[in-house]
């Protein structure tokens, strides 16, 4: 079974995880450990069950939007799943390794007012992961 997830980045990025593939990254989501109060980081990719837009969160955002379509079940998700830091949404951060092996992702979108380059790519073609 397949699900598909969501990421935002910024037009390089997106275009660097279409050729490339992921690259884990550590992430201050504003977490603390519950036992010790301290900050924590999270190591890997971060996903999302919809589309975020900059009103969601300031620290995840960018002007392309990836489609990250994951050959896993909610079994195998789980453990990466972050419950509860959206109350409209479900999050994950997934390490790259993993969604190298088991996705394909393609650019959903592009915010025209961003880029030049983004006008000049021909209407209805998509970069897609292979």
């Amino acid at each position: 079974m397949a699900i598909t997830l969501f990421h935002r980045t910024t037009i390089g990025e997106a275009r660097s995880i279409v050729s490339q593939g992921w690259v884990d990254r550590t992430w201050d989501l504003g977490l603390q450990d519950v036992h010790t109060g301290e900050d924590l980081a999270l190591t890997g990719v971060w996903l999302c069950s919809r589309p975020l837009d900059t009103e969601d969160d300031d620290v995840l955002h960018g002007d392309a939007l990836l489609e990250v379509t994951v050959d896993a079940d909610e079994e195998e998700l789980r453990p990466f799943e972050l419950e509860g830091f959206f109350h409209d949404a479900r999050f994950w951060v997934v390490s790259a390794d993993f969604l190298n092996a088991r996705s394909r992702t393609r650019i959903a979108r592009v915010d025209p007012r961003s880029s030049w380059g983004y006008r000049a790519w021909p209407r209805g073609q998509d970069e897609e992961q292979q």
